[in-house]
């Protein structure tokens, strides 16, 4: 551990989002607090998605406030004040006469939100609101977590009231929104009408589920929350148990080989499964890659136990006239690209097809919805569905959305990375520090341990 006498810096993975604070450091990798960023050993990955440390770069040290501490500590102790319990008593009866800050969405990209503001000096009152618990997790690790032996509430980095208090917030938790009243500033939820100064949409996405035949399609797992893991993780050890009792291995079909299609296939695969992949597209990864790469990654996945099946079309999926209504067991028709049709039963089944932006309130309310809840690129300001004013500027004041439910310059979705200069874009605004947002190519992540893949944006050639 060092001991200069530097602001201690945080470190951002370009891949994946996740930041490294040298005050913190990475006791799960055997770094102590303190440990700067260049003393980490040359062959530490990032825990989240595997890269390494050419992939981070530099976020800054950490903002002071003085005795104060961390800026995680919330706002500057109101007048009168003597210690942190005063301070957040003081924070929270502002809040009851301001309305604030109004933020829908307790993911990353909510939680950075709060964070930026606080980060930024910002004292005023904020509200969350978030369809589950709020606690705040990476999201990629949920595609990797099986083999790993990490249970759900291993997978949480921090408990939703937790963070709250920490940066003073007003959270509501398993709430949902209902209505935005635009006119009136007003968010109506299943907790009450919310007022806003200003309001955040960090509402996500949702997991695709495409219309499949048969009557069995509502039994595929579609994973991109804590709670749908945790189920699929129930359903999965029940049907080892039950395949245990066979003498068998537990049988899983994947629907859609992504990247997370392939990163699941991979991580049941080393849980003992015995996995079937199936993609409409010849190879995996959708053309993410070349050929030859993506049929390296098949082979690297059949050394694995992976069966990949390309070019397939699903026919039918039903349950077995015989399975037990709590079991997930299905039945799964598909044909090839030559016409030759294959039926086999499988304990259970997972949807990995994509996200969709959720845009349900943006839309009800007015807002410019295309894929996403259409932005100003470079301010994240909400547009309205109305034709653009003549200065073609936004005309939803006070209004702004990042994150999946995003669509900026016509891109949805996307890596974790983004989020955080997102969060940071309209912290500055609420604040009024303007910090323009620059979109970047992604890179993105493949964490199969049979094959990692970093995939980088192509680089342009020099002009001549």
């Amino acid at each position: 551990m060092s001991d200069d006498a530097r602001p201690l810096q945080r470190w951002l993975c370009e891949a994946c989002g996740l930041v490294y604070d040298e005050a913190r450091g990475d006791p799960d990798s055997g770094l102590a607090p303190g440990t700067r960023f260049e003393e980490i050993p040359e062959d530490w990955r990032c825990p989240v998605c595997g890269v390494g440390k050419a992939d981070f770069r530099a976020l800054g040290p950490v903002p002071t406030r003085g005795a104060a501490g961390d800026p995680a500590d919330g706002p500057p102790p109101a007048p009168g004040a003597t210690g942190p319990r005063e301070a957040t008593r003081a924070v929270l009866a502002a809040a009851a006469r301001d309305a604030g800050v109004l933020i829908v969405g307790a993911g990353t990209a909510g939680w950075s939100v709060a964070r930026a503001l606080r980060e930024a000096g910002y004292g005023g009152a904020i509200t969350l609101t978030s369809a589950c618990d709020g606690a705040l997790y990476p999201k990629p690790a949920l595609s990797v977590a099986l083999a790993r032996g990490l249970s759900p509430a291993a997978i949480v980095e921090r408990a939703g009231p937790d963070f709250a208090r920490e940066l003073s917030v007003r959270l509501y938790a398993h709430c949902w929104a209902v209505e935005l009243d635009r006119a009136r500033r007003r968010l109506v939820t299943t907790r009450g009408t919310l007022r806003y100064a200003s309001l955040v949409l960090a509402t996500g996405g949702r997991a695709r589920r495409p219309v499949l035949p048969g009557p069995g399609a509502s039994r595929l797992f579609a994973i991109n929350d804590l709670a749908a893991y945790a189920a699929l993780r129930a359903a999965f050890e029940a049907a080892r148990d039950r395949a245990a009792a066979q003498r068998r291995a537990p049988r899983l079909a994947i629907i859609g080989a992504g990247l997370v299609g392939c990163e699941l296939a991979d991580d049941f695969a080393g849980a003992g499964a015995e996995v079937t992949l199936l993609e409409a597209a010849a190879l995996p990864l959708g053309g993410r890659v070349d050929a030859g790469t993506a049929g390296r990654l098949r082979d690297a996945l059949a050394a694995r136990g992976v069966r990949f099946a390309g070019g397939v079309t699903v026919d039918d999926v039903r349950v077995p006239a015989d399975a037990r209504s709590e079991d997930a067991q299905l039945n799964l028709a598909w044909r090839d690209p030559d016409g030759c049709a294959t039926a086999e039963r499988f304990d259970l089944g997972v949807l990995a097809v994509g996200v969709d932006p959720e845009t349900r309130l943006a839309r009800r309310a007015g807002l410019a919805v295309a894929r996403g809840i259409v932005v100003d690129p470079g301010t994240l300001a909400c547009l309205d569905s109305a034709p653009a004013s003549a200065a073609g500027a936004p005309r939803c004041a006070g209004i702004w959305a990042l994150g999946d439910c995003a669509e900026i310059d016509g891109r949805v979705g996307g890596t974790v990375e983004p989020i955080l200069r997102q969060a940071r874009t309209i912290a500055g605004a609420i604040v009024g520090r303007p910090e323009p947002f620059a979109t970047r190519e992604p890179v993105w992540v493949l964490k199969t341990p049979s094959l990692p893949l970093t995939i980088r944006p192509p680089v342009a050639s020099p002009a001549s």
